[in-house]
């Protein structure tokens, strides 16, 4: 995706002097609010070091923008920090706090945006910005920890801005509901360490006691799984009107400046319910080469899914293997013939429901089955992919076993895609459902692509987003590449785009020894090869500094039997140029 940005100047003078030997980098952690409503402006509070003589705020596209109004040091840095924060240049520094009037556009898309800042030690790490239709709200100053406390809620849709500053710390909200209405409650962490719960309430008492809340319905998040964000959720259909209490905590009882949430509050009757309030605003384009993920879930696997797999090597084109091929939809149990390549669609809609193809493969056909979950995905909705002959026997599956580095349990985890060499010829089944044989639903949609192997390169790997360089200095970057289905070419790698004076070459570097795996099982299967790389950022002494971030490019280009391929853009970086010692730059 083209990052495209707006800047707005801090009222500084028109040269800047850079005094540090090389200034300490900018740090973000949060802002309060981190969201705000479409067409609407609010001010917001970054919390971060090194915040000083910032040039310019940048966000992902350009209906956001902001301006500074101030920047003070932060009178609750004592009281808490970042847990698990990266080590950085300018950690030691203290906290700070700095003030921005944000604007969100009408027309600013819906979901999470990124924001970072420019200073003279360069352009910061990136935080996320949310942008909502619903009202903004923010809690009240006072104290509504209890229920007879609680803030009311004027109306809805709302978007409430909170923090749980104090461990153990309970947020209270009060609103009305009419008989037969359903509620839809999003509790949203800023994603800086709160695992927000919540809980509804019906006010009622007892005998023993007149202010004893009736629980109705609590969620932490529906299940935890590594990797998917924590954010709570109740749906929920009010029996009769009334005065109802929804409260917002942390599961564990976090309690830090940091820990800020939102919660989204609609009714049915305001309109469809979002699937994931926290989804990306901007969304790689399919074809875009930033947006290639070879294993994972929820990547696209359209009907040119070859001609994608083909324009990854340098190899001839496969005139026998088609530009587009047509889905086909599963709908019973009964085996359906099929010819490879080909694509599959179905939805597991009922408990134990299974779907067959059967194809034919002739002696060492070298196949690969990718799966695509379209709506709900793991741990919910698990596909379960097996492989069995005409009489039954198993050949493989999409379950990973491995022993873990105890050695005395084996961990099973169901992969988006594997590869198999098949020993002989004759006539195959392949079935899909869901794994538990419990669980189904009209969610569990899926698309599986049952194909010959196309060696490929698959996703190039590099951390950072942005590097700030120093005039005069050597800066490093890791780069890991994936050789997918026996891909045994080479990878060139350049870096375009990068600001005058800075040129990027291939070096070597220094690998941690890493202790043999116990075992990894099958692992052929399921993990592509890879190759690791280091790119060495060589800045001249004369090298201008950068006014604002330059956006560089990491290239690949496969190459085959001495055959260069065409180039894939594989990631983007922002770069920024600094001086040491007593320098001027232009802003």
């Amino acid at each position: 995706m083209r990052l495209i940005v707006r800047m707005a100047l801090l009222a500084v003078p028109s040269w800047l002097e850079l005094r540090a030997a090389p200034p300490a980098q900018p740090d973000l952690v949060s802002m309060f609010p981190f969201g705000g409503q479409q067409g609407t402006s609010f001010k917001a509070t970054v919390r971060g070091k090194v915040l000083d003589n910032v040039t310019a705020v940048w966000f992902d596209c350009e209906h956001l923008s902001a301006t500074i109004t101030g920047v003070q040091p932060d009178p609750a840095a004592s009281k808490g920090s970042r847990a698990g924060s990266k080590k950085k240049k300018g950690s030691s520094a203290p906290t700070q706090l700095l003030s921005m009037d944000l604007k969100v556009a009408p027309d600013a898309g819906v979901g999470m945006h990124s924001m970072r800042i420019l200073t003279p030690g360069g352009i910061s790490n990136a935080i996320s910005v949310r942008v909502h239709a619903e009202p903004a709200l923010l809690e009240s100053a006072t104290s509504h920890s209890g229920p007879s406390a609680a803030q009311t809620i004027p109306a809805f849709p709302v978007a409430i801005s909170g923090k749980l500053t104090g461990g153990g710390e309970l947020d209270y909200y009060a609103f009305e509901a009419r008989q037969g209405e359903t509620f839809r409650f999003d509790g949203l962490s800023s994603g800086t360490g709160l695992d927000p719960s919540l809980t509804l309430f019906e006010p009622g008492g007892s005998w023993f006691r007149q202010d004893r809340l009736t629980e109705l319905a609590f969620n932490d998040d529906e299940v935890w799984y590594p990797g998917l964000s924590a954010h709570a959720r109740i749906t929920y259909k009010f029996a009769k009107a009334g005065r109802y209490l929804i409260r917002v905590s942390g599961f564990l009882g976090e309690g830090r400046p940091d820990n800020l949430y939102q919660l989204a509050i609609r009714r049915e009757s305001d309109g469809p319910f979002e699937v994931d309030a926290m989804r990306p605003a901007h969304l790689p384009s399919p074809s875009s080469d930033l947006s290639w993920r070879e294993r994972t879930w929820k990547r696209e696997l359209k009907p040119d899914r070859l001609t994608a797999l083909q324009a990854r090597t340098a190899g001839a084109a496969d005139d026998t293997a088609p530009r587009k091929i047509a889905p086909l939809r599963l709908t019973g149990p009964q085996p359906v013939q099929v010819s490879l390549p080909a694509l599959l669609e179905g939805t597991i809609e009922r408990p134990a429901q299974i779907h067959r193809v059967k194809f034919a493969v002739k002696a060492n056909d070298r196949i690969a089955v990718e799966v695509e979950t379209l709506r709900q995905s793991i741990p919910q909705f698990n596909p379960y992919l097996r492989i069995v002959s005409a009489s039954g026997d198993e050949a493989f599956t999409n379950v990973h076993s491995t022993v873990n580095t105890c050695g005395d349990t084996i961990l099973k985890q169901i992969q988006p895609k594997t590869t198999y060499s098949f020993p002989r010829a004759g006539e195959f089944i392949l079935e899909i459902r869901d794994i538990t044989h419990t669980y189904a639903g009209p969610d569990f949609a899926y698309r599986v692509l049952l194909r010959r192997q196309v060696p490929h390169v698959g996703e190039v790997h590099a951390a950072e987003e942005q590097i700030n360089l120093v005039a005069g200095e050597v800066a490093k970057m890791g780069v890991e590449t994936d050789q997918e289905e026996g891909f045994d070419g080479q990878i060139a790698l350049t870096v375009e785009g990068l600001p005058a004076g800075v040129r990027a070459m291939m070096g070597t570097d220094v690998q941690p020894q890493v202790p043999p795996p116990y075992n990894q099982g099958k692992v052929e299967r399921f993990r592509p090869e890879s190759q690791k790389a280091t790119f060495l950022f060589l800045t001249d002494d004369t090298a201008p500094a950068t006014s604002r971030p330059v956006e560089a490019r990491i290239v690949a280009q496969p190459v085959v039997k001495g055959k260069l391929g065409g180039p894939l853009t594989v990631k983007k970086i922002l770069v920024t140029v600094v001086k040491a010692g007593n320098q001027e730059a232009t802003q």
